[in-house]
């Protein structure tokens, strides 16, 4: 396939105080609402949008929409409100990651929308699924302990609900319905593109791995991105297929600007975000610590909010990959060099994601290119570079996975 590039921004409310860990010890569940300003998010999601249309008119394939509770790093309270709403500001593809599937009582209800998404859109949906961070789980008084269990027991009435015509009967262990005959079906068939989307869990990605579905790695080390790559391979193996690029997508923080000096410093409000805010229920989420503010200051979620008893196996909390997330965690430096964050002008940013798709060979990249509080305007010139330089130059490039030729070098 030739690959694809999106762009993604949590959307997040921005105009929180400076000193908001220093105050409140923590950025989510529990955060007093009192701190919402009205006006002011009025006008962020105006800007968010225009960063989005932007992103479409400078080239990129689509737009990447998600869906948080409790937690000011995403106002997105529904997944499928904002893709509605993205999907009339933007030509591509909008890629849903996604809906949390244990937290609906009812996964038919999802079905529906977003079988509207894809009407409505024209057929321009990717329906992303997610089983949710521990912060979901508390904040709906779902049971973390059947949070996997709910997840592909819901993906399961889905995908039915998309591909065998109803009316039909239900009764699972989490799930019974005595109809399940929705009147409105998705535009493409039998369904939209399913992705499933998570952060380094081994069960979910050999999970999409027995589904033949896209695995989606948010906001992962480079190391880690390729060891994703490498299970997910061994499972189809197994199960007598071979993957392709398009059964691998990357979301990675990416801070581009005219100098490699000027992009370093605006990446500190991409992981000064993610750190501070991000790592308090965000697609970059650390289940298992909290994070270090560019500032310095300590804070985020409690580690029980991340992760309440339950929601992990233990080899997700134990196992080689969770030690090598928890060794790239802590300051904005290590970040950079761990590729929890790329940055650079685009000479420089065009040279390391060649060397990022030599390693891992992502059918689609999605540039997680806008966080915190970074500028309106840094944020649409980093869109722009990316657009008119940085894309078309790695369209076409070629993994050293699928050539086997030497991986391109890491600049220095």
């Amino acid at each position: 396939m030739t690959r694809k590039f999106f762009f993604f921004s949590e959307m997040g409310y921005n105009a929180y105080p400076d000193d908001i860990l220093e105050r409140y010890g923590f950025t989510a569940l529990l955060l007093p609402n009192s701190l919402f300003d009205r006006e002011k998010a009025s006008q962020l999601w105006r800007m968010f949008l225009r960063e989005h249309e932007y992103a479409s008119e400078m080239g990129f394939d689509g737009s990447v929409c998600n869906e948080h509770h409790n937690n000011i790093l995403s106002m997105q309270e529904s997944v499928n409100i904002s893709a509605a709403v993205v999907s009339q500001h933007v030509k591509g593809t909008i890629a849903l990651i996604g809906n949390p599937l244990p937290i609906h009582d009812n996964p038919v209800r999802v079905a529906e929308e977003i079988a509207m998404l894809d009407l409505i859109s024209g057929g321009r949906i990717i329906s992303g699924f997610v089983r949710g961070t521990g912060i979901e789980q508390l904040s709906t008084n779902a049971n973390p302990a059947y949070n996997r269990e709910r997840f592909e027991e819901a993906f399961a009435l889905i995908k039915k609900t998309w591909t065998q015509p109803g009316p039909f009967r239900w009764e699972g262990k989490h799930y019974h319905l005595r109809v399940v005959n929705p009147w409105q079906l998705p535009l493409q068939k039998p369904h939209p593109p399913i992705w499933a989307a998570g952060i380094l869990s081994p069960e979910t990605i050999r999970w999409a791995a027995k589904e033949r579905i896209t695995y989606l790695v948010l906001g992962s080390a480079l190391d880690a991105t390729a060891q994703c790559r490498e299970i997910y391979h061994e499972v189809a193996r197994q199960d007598g297929w071979m993957p392709a690029s398009e059964h691998l997508g990357y979301l990675i923080h990416t801070c581009v600007l005219d100098t490699d000096e000027e992009a370093f410093e605006m990446g500190r409000h991409h992981y000064g975000g993610a750190s501070v805010i991000g790592r308090s229920g965000g697609v970059a989420a650390s289940a298992l610590t909290a994070g270090t503010g560019s500032a310095g200051v300590t804070g985020g979620p409690h580690p029980e909010w991340m992760a309440p008893p339950g929601y992990m196996s233990k080899q997700a909390k134990t196992g080689a990959m969770a030690r090598e997330r928890r060794a790239s965690e802590g300051s904005y430096e290590e970040a950079v060099r761990a590729g929890l964050i790329v940055t650079g002008s685009p000479k420089t940013i065009i040279q390391k994601f060649k060397h990022i798709i030599d390693r891992t060979d992502p059918g689609y990249l999605t540039f997680w290119a806008r966080e915190g509080k970074k500028p309106h305007q840094a944020t649409m010139r980093g869109i722009e570079l990316l657009g008119k330089e940085v894309i078309p130059a790695l369209r076409e490039h070629q993994s050293a996975l699928v050539t086997g030729k030497e991986v391109t070098p890491w600049p220095q």
